[in-house]
């Protein structure tokens, strides 16, 4: 399409809608086919017919297949007024202008992109509503202004072509002379991901992106993808270099160049700068636990740890847990959230009481006797705190189910200990076929990733798979991180391991009831091994210490409960 000699002749739309100054608007051009095209610059649009009373106006689709890269290229070159841009950015980058004939102001601007070198096609920018079209193809094209770059030593990357503009001036007003280009589509990393050779060549790349969430994050996704040191982040002083241009901030805006900061990956910290992370832990409390063994070896429980207690079928964990979270009720002001998974709630409240009552009461034959003013009276110095929470179900549940379960009761209820008995049900509830090793390594994961975020302490059980051999855990065979059921994910997430170890089969009914507690894993000391011995008491449903398990065989010692 080529301009024809007739400029300033009337606009029938402009005559049409009363505007004064029809007789100034008009362009006609002559298209390939010979037909007439006629451009108002007062409306910004096209026009069929134009000198004809049918005359109409053209659809944005149509408009454009009259407008080709020859068209363009014959346009003249002008100073971007409306974003205070000098006419030797505009010509330097080879930005090409469509020109209002009455006011001799820009209407359109079009920015060159390259390929090979060459040409390729034109990002159209509509002057008065800022609509973009592309003329020609930028498809996999190079980054605005890479045609024009010398050397490899410092690349300047801006979001758009007018950014990129208006810092070549800002650089020349200080007699610099930068590699500067901008992407291609805005604030993402793909016109990056596509010219990534180019841009890593350069021994060091700022990225002055707008200095908004979407600058900034696309900034941070951009220096990702480059070489570690290599990119740095500017904190513009204004929106975006073309602001700071017309703000006349040239000395702000390269500050903020000289001073980009480097960009490291999200987490990686100079340790020379972190000497007061020596003490953030400091403050946090560790909880002892109910048994002087255990404590020696592990330093009490703390917030953010998962504790995993294990061991074969019918070996107490839960007795342990039940002594563990009362002693977490005595011991802290926290809320406590019970997910017992294989127990009713009814079953979890007296599980609660036998130890407040230090009696059985979880067995029907023995609370028989107890006046019921007796265990409403433990019921309140307990339960009825409403310090301790629980989930109403009985039966597997699923892992999404879990989790949202876990996340209520830490956010929604505030509950800084969780308690978990069992993991293996919630495996069981998949579908058959499913991938139990897959299963659990997911929900470990989750439960890792929540325990990290919100603070709180998690004890888990997790039971074992049956050790090879003809002697099972019911007879006393010793507990191994490798025998958690299902996936090395429990020990290699779990802060400790606990493994209980107990004959259920021996014929001295002391020994049936000892039970020995093995640290498997130590992530806070280090210190593993035997920790301490557990003798069950029937009478009392309680679990007492044994310092000296082979001197307790040989006389009596002294039954010990936590205080």
């Amino acid at each position: 399409m080529r301009q024809l000699d007739k400029t300033h002749i009337p606009c029938p739309s402009c005559r049409d809608k009363g505007h004064d100054e029809a007789g100034d608007n008009l362009a006609l051009f002559e298209n390939k086919d010979g037909t007439i095209t006629g451009y108002c610059f007062k409306e910004d649009k096209y026009f069929k017919n134009p000198l004809e009373n049918d005359y109409e106006e053209m659809e944005i689709q149509e408009q454009h297949k009259y407008i080709d890269l020859e068209f363009i290229n014959k346009l003249p070159t002008k100073g971007l007024s409306d974003r205070g841009i000098s006419k030797e950015a505009a010509e330097r980058f080879g930005v090409k202008v469509l020109i209002d004939e009455t006011t001799g102001e820009p209407t359109t601007h079009y920015y060159p992109y390259y390929i090979d070198g060459k040409v390729s096609g034109y990002k159209e920018r509509k002057v008065a509503n800022k609509e973009f079209h592309v003329v020609g193809n930028i498809r996999g094209c190079e980054l605005f202004g890479q045609h024009l770059v010398n050397g490899k030593n410092f690349l300047i990357i801006v979001e758009g072509e007018c950014d990129a503009l208006a810092t070549y001036d800002l650089l020349k007003r200080s007699n610099k002379n930068y590699n500067v280009v901008s992407l291609i589509n805005g604030a993402n990393k793909r016109s990056i991901q596509n010219n990534l050779e180019f841009v890593e060549s350069f021994e060091s790349v700022v990225l002055a992106f707008d200095n908004d969430e979407p600058g900034n994050k696309a900034a941070r996704q951009v220096a990702d993808l480059l070489s570690p040191g290599k990119a740095k982040i500017a904190s513009l002083p204004c929106k975006d270099p073309n602001e700071c241009l017309k703000e006349n901030k040239t000395h702000e805006f390269l500050r903020s160049i000289f001073n980009a900061k480097e960009h490291r990956p999200d987490g990686i910290i100079r340790l020379s700068q972190a000497y007061d992370e020596l003490f953030r832990d400091d403050s946090i409390e560790s909880i002892p636990y109910p048994w002087e063994g255990l404590n020696r070896k592990l330093y009490g429980i703390r917030p953010r740890e998962i504790v995993t207690i294990t061991s074969g079928s019918g070996m107490g964990k839960s007795a342990i847990v039940r002594e563990i979270e009362h002693w977490l009720f005595k011991k802290t002001k926290d809320n406590i959230g019970v997910l017992a998974l294989e127990e009713s709630i009814g079953r979890t409240q007296w599980g609660i009481l036998s130890i407040q009552a230090n009696l059985p009461l979880h067995i029907r034959e023995e609370r028989k006797e107890v006046p019921r003013d007796k265990i409403r009276s433990w019921w309140d110095e307990t339960i009825g705190t409403g310090r301790f929470i629980s989930y109403d179900h009985f039966g597997s549940t699923n892992e999404d189910n879990l989790i949202n379960q876990v996340r209520y009761l830490i956010r929604g209820m505030d509950c800084k200990w969780i308690i978990l008995d069992h993991l293996s049900i919630v495996v069981s509830s998949m579908d058959e076929g499913g991938d139990e090793r897959k299963t659990i390594d997911s929900i470990m994961t989750k439960l890792r990733t929540l325990v990290e975020e919100t603070g709180a302490g998690l004890i888990l059980v997790s039971h074992l798979r049956r050790p090879s051999g003809d002697k099972g855990h019911e007879m006393g065979a010793t507990v191994t991180l490798s025998q958690l059921r299902g996936s090395h994910s429990i020990a290699q997430l779990s802060d400790a391991v606990i493994g209980l170890e107990r004959n259920q089969q021996a014929k001295d009914e002391r020994e049936q009831n000892l039970t020995k507690v093995t640290v498997l894993k130590n992530r806070y000391s280090g210190y593993t091994g035997l920790a301490t011995s557990l003798f069950y008491n029937r009478e009392t449903g309680r679990l007492y210490e044994v310092e000296d398990p082979e001197g307790w065989f040989l006389g009596e010692v002294e039954e010990r409960l936590p205080q």
